[in-house]
C-alpha cells in the first residue's frame, strides 16, 4: 500500500507521541557537531590564497561525512521508534559500528555528484568581493541543494538500506535504492515540498522550531522507507533474545 504525505505524517506524530525528548537532542548534537567543526577549519584556515581555499573546502567535506555517518545513526534511532524497539542516543554512533566504509563510500558518491558541478561558484566566492562573494555563494548552495534533491529522489533509501542489511555493500544498497524509488519519486518528491510551509514557519521562531521539525520530516522519511519496503504492512518479526539454559537442581 502506498500511503499518501497525510497518512506517513499522522504516523510520524504517533509514533514521536511522548517521546520528542530523544529525537530532539539527537538532532541538536547533530547539528552542534557540524557547526562547531566548521566554524573551526574556516577561523583557522586563511581564505585568501589558493591552497588554504583548496583545504578548507576539503576539510569541511570531511566534516560532512562525518556528520553523514551520525545522520545515519538519526535514521536508525527513528527506524527504532517506528518499530516499537529500545532507542538510544548513542544509536547515533552505530554506523561507525557497522562498516562505516560502506556508509562513508555511498555518502561520498553522493557528495560528490553535488559538489562538482558547484565547485567552480564556490571558488568564485572565495575569489571575489562582499556582494558578488554572496551571490556566487548563494548560487552554490542552491545548485547544490538541487542536486540533492535530484539525487534523493533516486538514491534516498541507500543508507537506510545498508542500516537494515549489515551485509549490503555500497553500490549494491545504491542500485536497490534505485530500483524501490521506481514509482515512488513523486511521492517522495511531493513528502519533501510539503514541509516547506513549516519550515518558513520555524523563522519567525528564530529557527527555534527546528529544534521539533527535523526529528518530525526525519520520522517522516523513515516511515516512507518502510511503507516502500512493504514493512508497515507486513512489520518485521521482532527477533527473541536467546534462549538461556537452567541449571538442574540437584535436590
Amino acid at each position: 500500500m502506498r500511503r499518501s504525505s497525510s497518512d506517513l505524517k499522522a504516523l510520524s506524530r504517533e509514533a514521536l507521541n511522548g517521546q520528542w525528548g530523544l529525537p530532539v537532542a539527537a538532532y541538536l548534537l547533530i547539528f552542534i557537531c557540524s557547526i562547531i567543526l566548521t566554524l573551526v577549519i574556516t577561523a583557522l584556515l586563511s581564505p585568501y590564497s589558493v591552497l588554504s581555499i583548496v583545504t578548507c573546502q576539503i576539510m569541511i567535506y570531511i566534516v560532512n561525512l562525518f556528520v553523514s555517518l551520525l545522520q545515519a545513526g538519526n535514521m536508525k534511532m527513528h527506524l527504532n521508534i517506528n518499530r516499537k524497539e529500545a532507542f538510544e542516543l548513542k544509536d547515533l554512533i552505530l554506523p561507525f559500528t557497522m562498516q562505516p566504509d560502506r556508509f562513508l563510500t555511498v555518502n561520498l558518491i553522493l557528495l560528490l555528484a553535488e559538489v562538482l558541478p558547484s565547485l567552480p561558484l564556490t571558488v568564485l566566492s572565495y575569489r571575489t568581493e562582499t556582494m558578488e562573494s554572496l551571490v556566487f555563494s548563494l548560487a552554490a548552495s542552491l545548485v547544490q541543494s538541487l542536486i540533492g534533491l535530484i539525487l534523493s529522489l533516486f538514491f534516498g533509501l541507500s543508507n537506510y538500506l545498508l542500516l537494515d542489511n549489515p551485509e549490503m555493500g555500497a553500490i549494491e544498497s545504491l542500485k536497490i535504492s534505485f530500483r524501490l524509488m521506481r514509482g515512488n519519486k513523486g511521492r517522495y518528491f511531493y513528502i519533501t515540498l510539503s514541509f516547506i510551509p513549516l519550515t518558513i514557519a520555524c523563522v519567525f521562531t528564530c529557527y527555534i522550531g527546528l529544534l521539533w521539525l527535523e526529528p518530525y520530516i526525519a520520522n517522516t522519511m523513515a516511515h516512507f522507507y518502510m511503507d516502500v519496503t512493504g514493512e508497515i504492512d507486513n512489520p518485521r518479526p521482532k527477533e527473541e533474545p536467546p534462549m538461556q539454559e537452567q541449571p538442574f537442581n540437584y535436590m
